[in-house]
């Protein structure tokens, strides 16, 4: 019986690390296959092709072409929110050092328990802009309060269960974890947590409006005044099209100074931003991601020159004409399909410029286009520069006349010698 009863005090620690990595790995699957199924291509829609159009008419053709599927950039939400991958691989290696540590505990060794333990916690709170972090931090905290009340130390397992209250109070010590008086003890320091004086500070984010996290649970929008117990706790801000930010804090009785985040912008809200603020087709061909498209129009009316671009480059241009609801060009019905780079955005901007006289033709033969083309500057009409060659000449011949050389004056004088004579 003494056997059996030796055998059965020291099963314990097993099951309880076997416990903890259950729930540690299942909030690990639920993140990662969130995260993923997000970013998989194969459930993201096909993206729309964004349309630009600049000249007379230019909103006619953007009503046009969105009828038909494509999407204006200035319309173009943030960036949705993502995680990225190799943030949630991280708990990949904070399991690692929990089933090190489960190693260690099973063979009694609860310093190399507590030393990969702690490990896991440095790595836990590093990731803390993670959603749900607070959940699996809390886990780590359990795992190291229980390996360090099996070592002896009581008061470094109050602390981390103290810590594990505070962070996910609906994280319980059940007996199938630990020892009746380990759950017991457990229980009780939950019960001080939650009956703990409540401090205030205030959470203010840059650019204003961030979704403000506490222990994984939403609170309202920054910035804003937060309530929470004394204790540890996981503050997290997030806002679509920047990256999150998460940090471990321990509150204290009182006030405590303002947070004040500065959220920084995703790569792809950077693109995003590109693309609502291109003015030409060569700034917003380049900030195309791989799989968008857009639509580049020339309009003059009803009359328009099209280019299709993707991220690799551009089509030909193509000439378009709108009969009242159709639009038809040479190959038939305007369809956004996705384009062929044939063409550097350069070259295909400079190929637009051919087609100025056709856009400032007639297409109906009923008289000229609406918003004809303008006339040309003053100075570029052959007119100007003939009167001015004219004026010219005629100064030149008015100088030259008035500085002309005086003529020569000779005096004639004929004598009759009669007249001399008395």
């Amino acid at each position: 019986m003494s056997t059996c009863t030796t055998s059965t005090s020291a099963t314990p620690p097993r099951p309880t690390i076997l416990t903890i990595l259950t729930h540690l790995l299942t909030l690990t699957l639920t993140l990662l296959t969130t995260t993923l199924a997000a970013q998989s291509p194969a459930n993201q829609p096909p993206a729309a092709p964004y349309v630009y159009a600049e000249g007379p008419g230019a909103d006619a053709w953007v009503e046009s072409a969105t009828a038909r599927g494509a999407r204006a950039p200035t319309t173009l939400p943030p960036a949705p929110p993502t995680t990225p991958r190799a943030r949630v691989e991280a708990l990949a290696r904070v399991e690692a050092a929990l089933a090190e540590a489960r190693t260690h505990a099973g063979r009694l060794d609860e310093a190399a328990a507590m030393s990969a333990l702690e490990r896991a916690r440095r790595l836990a709170e590093a990731h803390a802009d993670l959603p749900n972090a607070a959940r699996w931090i809390a886990e780590v905290e359990v795992a190291l309060g229980l390996v360090a009340w099996q070592a002896g130390a009581r008061q470094l397992a109050t602390q981390s269960l103290t810590r594990a209250a505070s962070l996910d109070p609906e994280r319980v010590v059940r007996a199938a974890e630990a020892a009746p008086a380990v759950a017991r003890h457990a229980r009780e320091l939950a019960a001080e947590v939650a009956r703990a004086p409540e401090a205030r500070f205030r959470v203010v984010s840059t650019p204003p409006g961030a979704l403000v996290e506490l222990d994984g649970a939403p609170l309202g929008v920054a910035p804003l005044e937060v309530r929470a117990r004394r204790g540890r706790h996981v503050l997290r801000l997030s806002l679509p099209g920047h990256h999150a930010f998460g940090q471990v804090l321990d509150i204290h009785e009182g006030g405590r100074a303002p947070i004040e985040v500065r959220l920084s912008p995703t790569n792809d809200e950077r693109r995003r931003a590109r693309l609502r603020a291109a003015t030409t087709l060569t700034a917003a061909q380049r900030a195309l991601a791989p799989g968008e498209t857009l639509e580049w129009v020339q309009a003059r009316g009803e009359r328009a020159v099209a280019v299709r671009c993707d991220h690799a480059g551009c089509e030909p241009p193509r000439r378009l004409v709108r009969d009242r609801d159709d639009v038809r060009d040479e190959g038939g019905p305007w369809e956004l399909a996705p384009p062929i780079a044939e063409l550097s955005s350069e070259e295909a901007a400079a190929r637009i410029t051919t087609h100025a006289d056709w856009l400032g033709g007639d297409p109906t033969g009923e008289g000229p286009v609406e918003d004809p083309i303008p006339p040309r500057p003053w100075y570029r009409r052959w007119p100007v520069w003939t009167g001015v060659a004219l004026a010219v000449a005629a100064a030149a011949f008015g100088i030259g006349w008035a500085l002309r050389p005086a003529p020569e004056q000779r005096f004639r004088l004929d004598l009759d010698f009669g007249d001399l004579v008395p």
